[in-house]
């Protein structure tokens, strides 16, 4: 099924669909979800200061935007201070997805989430319930 937001997103390499966390600032606390049909929903915690976005992503060798709904093309400089979402272009590392924050030079990494028991370690980690 496509996402609302999905209509008209071309998104990029299949294998950079997932569930990504933000590692790298302390005191901050962020999640992207890129999907196969090219939709992403971003979220970023910082005090008291809260963002979301959602739209398009697109892959354009090894940059990767994120275009908020409406737009055509990231807008601004995203950082943890910002009010509203205006976009982040991210740099593919393998597979994590480094942001260069706000063109600063301090950087922090998206790592993609992989369950556990994909990793060969589940017995060593708590099960929920």
């Amino acid at each position: 099924q496509t996402s609302p937001a999905a209509v008209g997103c071309r998104g990029g390499h299949e294998r950079l669909a997932g569930h990504y966390y933000l590692n790298g600032i302390m005191e901050v606390g962020s999640e992207l979800l890129l999907r196969k049909d090219g939709s992403f929903e971003f979220m970023l915690a910082y005090g008291a200061n809260d963002q979301y976005g959602k739209g398009c992503w697109a892959q354009e060798g090894s940059k990767i935007s994120l275009i908020p709904a409406g737009q055509s093309r990231v807008t601004g400089r995203q950082t943890p201070e910002s009010r509203g979402f205006t976009g982040i272009v991210l740099d593919v590392e393998d597979s994590d997805l480094v942001w260069n924050i706000g063109g600063s030079g301090h950087k922090a990494r998206y790592e993609k989430y992989t369950p556990a028991g994909a990793l060969g370690i589940s017995a060593f980690m708590p099960r929920a319930g």
